[in-house]
């Protein structure tokens, strides 16, 4: 099957080692991309998760896999939980932030 990939400008590949980067980069405020690129950048990790179908992930892709559903999920449902519609319409996705302990938190379930 092939996927349509979002278009991000995190350009590193969607790898354990590089979801646990990102989240480093975020948790220690040294990233320069929005949370809205790393929501997008995560949920292309869990597709190319899901292009693999019948290959048998690793425990560390296992644990990728399921974090980064986590972020793109969390990111889907914060959004129109925080944002009236009018609001999301007429939103800058770029400047929108997830709490910052949720960023650590999903880093610790890595480490």
């Amino acid at each position: 099957m092939s996927w349509n990939w979002n278009d991000t400008e995190i350009k590193l590949p969607q790898t354990f080692e590089n979801l646990k980067a990102l989240l480093s980069s975020i948790c220690n405020n040294e990233h320069n991309f929005s949370h809205y690129e790393f929501a997008k950048w995560c949920n292309n990790l869990t597709m190319a998760f899901d292009d693999d179908e019948g290959e048998v992930l690793s425990e560390k892709d296992e644990l990728a896999f399921a974090v980064a559903r986590d972020i793109e999920c969390q990111w889907d449902i914060y959004l129109p939980n925080t944002f009236t519609l009018v609001e999301l319409q007429n939103l800058d996705l770029t400047k929108i932030s997830l709490p910052h302990e949720w960023f650590e938190h999903w880093l610790r379930e890595l480490l």
